[in-house]
């Protein structure tokens, strides 16, 4: 029950981190989703940091999704 409840603790913690930033976490979705261009000005929004660390797996689930519907 105690690993359910972190793990849902984990879930909220990651989308406040996103929500803190939307502009950012939807940029870095589709751009790693290759959803779109490579281009300077929209390089400077993407988040790498995002990614990283198991905050990050519900975003590179997204990225997946995005990968495979686009």
């Amino acid at each position: 029950m105690q690993s359910l409840m972190l793990l849902l603790v984990r879930c909220v913690v990651a989308v406040a981190r996103l929500a803190r930033r939307p502009a950012t976490a939807v940029t870095t979705v589709l751009y790693y989703g290759e959803a779109l261009p490579r281009d300077r000005g929209l390089e400077r929004l993407v988040s790498d940091e995002l990614l990283d660390g198991a905050d990050g797996l519900l975003l590179r689930f997204l990225v997946a999704i995005v990968k495979c519907v686009w």
